[in-house]
C-alpha cells in the first residue's frame, strides 16, 4: 500500500483559500486538487489524513474532501496524541502522530507527508513542505509520485 499523508491547511487550503472565503465556507484550491489527484491517481496511493481538521470524524472529512473535488480513496486518519508539559495538555508532533499511524499497518510499500510544517521528526524524509501561501504545485506532486515509486526506508522508534 502507498500513503498520501494530507494535511488541509496549507497543501490543499493555501493561504488564497483563506483570504477569498470566510473560514467555514472554504473551498480546495482546484490546482492543489488537481496536483493531489494526479498523485493518487498515478500511484494508486491512498489518502490517510493527518489534519487537525480529522477531529470533525471520518465521515464528514471524506464528504468534504469529495465535494472539494479530490478523487483519491480516504482509508483513515492518523491518531490524536497528546503529551503532558508542565501540567498542561499539548498535541504531539505531527510526525509523531504519522509514526503511530504507520507502527499498526504491515503492508506500507511507501508513503509520502504533504504539510506545511516540518514538525516530523524521524519521518522528515518523506515530507513535502508546501508553502502556506502557495498550496500543493505540479513540482510537489512530481516529487511525490517520485517519493511513492521509489520507497525510502524508515525505521520506526
Amino acid at each position: 500500500m502507498k500513503i498520501v499523508f494530507l494535511d488541509f491547511d496549507g497543501p490543499i487550503l493555501p493561504a488564497q483559500s483563506h483570504e477569498t472565503r470566510r473560514s467555514l465556507d472554504r473551498k480546495a484550491w482546484p490546482d492543489s486538487v488537481e496536483a493531489l489527484n494526479r498523485i493518487t491517481e498515478t500511484t494508486g496511493a491512498v489518502i490517510v489524513i493527518s489534519s487537525n481538521w480529522r477531529a470533525q470524524g471520518l465521515r464528514k472529512i471524506m464528504m468534504l474532501l469529495a465535494s472539494w473535488g479530490v478523487t483519491g480513496k480516504v482509508a483513515g486518519m492518523t491518531p490524536i496524541l497528546f503529551h503532558k508539559i508542565d501540567g498542561r495538555w499539548n498535541g504531539a508532533p505531527r510526525g509523531e502522530e504519522i509514526a503511530g499511524y504507520l507502527r499498526g499497518k504491515k503492508n506500507v510499500e511507501s508513503f509520502v507527508i504533504l504539510d506545511d510544517d516540518r514538525d516530523m521528526g524521524e519521518l522528515e524524509s518523506h515530507l513535502i513542505q508546501t508553502p502556506f501561501d502557495a498550496g500543493l504545485t505540479e513540482k510537489d506532486a512530481d516529487l511525490a509520485i517520485d517519493m511513492l515509486t521509489r520507497p525510502r526506508e524508515v525505521r520506526l522508534a
